[in-house]
């Protein structure tokens, strides 16, 4: 705790400058038949936009890229200008850590039928979350309006975590309900969508969710 007050007195004498607003969204529309959401992680640094993610989505979806440029999982984010570029047709959602937190988090805003979730955090509050690998960036946040992930009892989630204690963790702490799946990939840490990339494995679990 004492780590997160510092950095928070420090954000705020020297302040953070963001160069983009605070949601950033990419549509590749191609009138497909099914929407997908791909909400970005916190990849890069804190004063630069993320890259999109599950990119190879293109090719079968019209695929919304969201990225949250603040890394506030959910805090910052606009939601009503990210549900103005969908159009009405059947929605999914996926995300990975911070990406995957939002894209949950989202399906609470906007008909989601399925979320792939690909590690997910149960928060990051310093006074909710017992992990406190993220407290650099809950020092960013301003205003908490979501301390912790919220589902909904309609869309099918399909949360996917490694083996790692933090892992098991933040899979703990997520509610049993009949449309929530959790699911453990073994030998693999919090970066379960990149290692699942790696090892040629990726979009074949997402086809099979999907």
């Amino acid at each position: 705790m004492f780590h997160y007050y510092l950095k928070r007195i420090q954000y705020f004498i020297l302040g953070t400058k963001f160069e983009y607003p605070k949601t950033m969204v990419e549509f590749y529309y191609s009138n497909k038949r099914r929407n997908i959401v791909s909400f970005s992680s916190i990849a890069g640094t804190k004063r630069a936009a993320q890259t999109n993610e599950f990119f190879n989505l293109i090719k079968n979806f019209n695929v919304l890229f969201v990225k949250d440029i603040k890394r506030s999982w959910f805090n910052s984010l606009n939601v009503n200008y990210i549900k103005s570029f969908l159009p009405k047709k059947e929605t999914l959602c996926i995300g990975h850590s911070m990406g995957a937190f939002n894209a949950v988090m989202f399906s609470n805003f906007f008909p989601v039928k399925k979320v792939i979730a690909f590690s997910p955090q149960f928060s990051i509050h310093p006074l909710v979350s017992k992990d406190k690998t993220y407290l650099n960036y809950a020092a960013l946040i301003d205003q908490w309006k979501y301390k912790k992930i919220r589902f909904n009892n309609i869309t099918k989630y399909y949360l996917i975590f490694g083996d790692s204690i933090q892992e098991k963790y933040h899979m703990s702490q997520m509610p049993n309900q009949k449309n929530i799946k959790k699911i453990i990939i073994k030998n693999c840490d919090h970066n379960t969508a990149p290692i699942l990339k790696k090892r040629g494995e990726l979009y074949s679990i997402i086809k099979k969710f999907l």
